[in-house]
């Protein structure tokens, strides 16, 4: 009995992957002439032959699927759309292999590949069997490749576990994609052919479903699960108003008239106030449908919840330091990119590179745990003397930066004063077995002076190794006035 419906749907779900395929279609031959630039004019110097004639095939191995793929749609419509779409789904991880393994010869980063990975996944929940033979596949000759071109062991480790990590991740959400998008469909078709029991399909449905009147938004049915999910209660005297599931009264007019022009509205995501203690993040199917003479709006509740603190988790893995829970390099230059870039806008700000002194005697002498905790004490402290308005990034290994908004270098001084006299703390109670210090280069940036984030990183580098410097002499040539400063720093 299931036969018939699980042919429908996955000819159904080939259509809607058919129809995106060639959106995306149309999106690479709208970016390739901007891959040719950088393939035949900006890189046309470019001391590595190798790596430039790999890229420029790619690029073009890309815009010649997609001219052909718009030339499948145009003129071959009736084409078995399954063979189509797995094919495709092959050239296009096969694209971000070659890419990331051709990278390896130029940047050394694997970001195409990644990048590839997760558009599948989200874009291209197919069949997870079908999908996952497609994944292991592209997966191992992209490890080969990887193995042969990167010769440095820890290196190949790395990368090899960050995409093998991401293709697991890629694949659980077309997985979610794919479930969803079948119990969805089996839900519809057991709507259309089964009108006559539909306050029985209402309880049968394995999701929150509401069904509200259209002009004064008073809910007409709801399932079980609906009545549970939102703590609903209803009576005959008293009619539940379903007012709750839009945010303002704007938004439900915007929702309407979308749905009179669209007939229905799929995938809305919303937050929602479930009870005065709960809130959770919902995906909205609606269907403007006639019920008993009268126009309604039929709306499946999805609880995605569970999905965005994934997403808010892959954000704080790609924007925050794992080991000190601040937040990374490459966030931390965006920020100041951004600062730099908004031009009368940008604020004033002082940076303060530190560098955590003796870090490399620490992991020999007590290893590389002992080490990191050195690196996380130091954060910690820090941490603990800025404001809310401070921003502290690991720029690499004992690197930090340290950046000062709406702050004078006299009240930045004594921030890091503050911190020094908490690193002193630290030592003076004897309860690591390491010495903490660090070494501080600063810069102020005022708004108009031209200057580049590179530059501003180097001279407060520059003025942080001067302060090393006379450490190092200190502790040489010690004065009477000089030995406990220079070893309280």
């Amino acid at each position: 009995m299931n036969y018939v419906p699980d042919q429908e749907f996955l000819q159904n779900n080939y259509e809607v992957l058919f129809e995106r395929i060639k959106l995306v279609s149309y999106m690479l031959i709208s970016t390739y002439p901007c891959f040719f630039i950088v393939d035949f004019f900006l890189f046309k110097k470019m001391s590595s032959p190798i790596f430039k004639f790999n890229l420029s095939a790619i690029h073009i191995a890309g815009f010649i699927i997609s001219l052909l793929f718009l030339f499948i749609y145009k003129f071959y419509r009736n084409i078995p759309k399954r063979v189509i779409v797995t094919w495709y789904i092959l050239c296009y991880l096969l694209i971000g292999a070659a890419s990331s393994i051709n990278s390896q010869l130029f940047t050394g980063n694997i970001y195409s590949y990644i990048i590839i990975l997760l558009g599948v996944g989200v874009l291209f929940p197919m069949q997870p069997r079908k999908l996952l033979i497609l994944f292991l596949g592209i997966h191992i000759l992209f490890i080969t490749g990887l193995y042969l071109i990167e010769h440095e062991h820890f290196t190949f480790l790395s990368k090899m576990i960050n995409s093998t990590g991401t293709l697991v991740l890629s694949f659980l959400i077309s997985l979610s994609f794919y479930s969803f998008r079948k119990s969805d469909f089996s839900n519809k078709m057991k709507l259309k052919r089964n009108g006559e029991n539909f306050r029985r399909l209402f309880n049968l449905n394995p999701n929150p479903i509401i069904l509200i009147r259209l002009d004064n938004d008073e809910i007409l049915l709801m399932n079980r699960h609906a009545s549970e999910y939102y703590h609903l209660q209803s009576t005959d005297s008293t009619p539940l108003n379903g007012k709750f599931l839009f945010k303002t009264e704007e938004e439900k007019h915007n929702i309407v008239s979308r749905l009179k022009e669209q007939k229905s509205i799929k995938n809305y995501c919303v937050e929602q106030q479930i009870t005065p203690d709960i809130r959770k993040w919902v995906m909205l199917s609606l269907e403007l449908i006639n019920y008993l003479d009268e126009a309604c709006i039929l709306i499946g509740v999805t609880d995605i919840t569970d999905l965005k603190k994934n997403e808010e988790e892959l954000y704080k893995h790609a924007s925050f330091d794992m080991l000190t829970g601040v937040l990374n390099r490459r966030s931390g230059l965006e920020l100041l990119s951004q600062q730099l870039s908004a031009g009368s806008e940008s604020q004033e700000f002082i940076i303060c590179y530190i560098d955590i002194n003796d870090l490399k005697k620490t992991n020999d002498l007590f290893g590389h745990s002992t080490g990191d905790d050195l690196i996380k004490t130091c954060c910690d402290t820090i941490n603990q003397q800025i404001t809310n308005n401070d921003v502290l990034f690991r720029l690499g290994g004992d690197e930090f930066i340290l950046v000062f908004f709406q702050k004078q270098m006299k009240d930045v001084q004594q921030l890091v004063r503050n911190i020094k006299h908490g690193f002193e703390e630290i030592n003076g109670s004897n309860q690591k077995p390491y010495s903490i210090s660090a070494s501080y280069g600063f810069y102020h940036y005022k708004p108009g002076t031209g200057i580049t984030l590179e530059k501003i990183l180097e001279m407060a580098d520059q003025e942080m190794y001067k302060e090393k410097c006379d450490q190092k002499r200190t502790m040489i040539n010690p004065t009477p006035n000089s030995v406990r400063t220079v070893s309280q720093i």
